[in-house]
């Protein structure tokens, strides 16, 4: 029996909120550091901290579009991976009465 699409995709909305705040919070760090704190030496902190915080945003925003993906990128990756015997062909598969 499968799951419902909801217990599979439970965590998507979380970390995609999360990613997005996150990434907001990182790119208002980078306006700071660069336009408002460009001459003093705490602007390149900021800038740095926003940079990874856009990062840490992205990745979050990753995370959630896989967690609510995977059994779609499990089926992918499970076609790919089945590979035949060396001396079948594609027939060999087929029933023989």
């Amino acid at each position: 029996m499968s799951k419902p699409i909801s217990d599979t995709a439970i965590l998507f909305k979380p970390l995609l909120a999360a990613g997005i705040i996150i990434f907001g919070f990182g790119v208002t760090c980078v306006i700071i550091g660069t336009r408002y704190l460009s001459t003093e030496e705490g602007g390149d902190g900021f800038v740095i901290i926003g940079i990874r915080f856009i990062v840490g945003g992205l990745v979050s925003v990753f995370l959630g579009f896989l967690a609510k993906y995977f059994p779609l990128i499990k089926f992918l990756l499970r076609q790919f991976t089945y590979k035949r015997k060396f001396k079948e062909d594609r027939y060999s598969d087929w029933y023989r009465p």
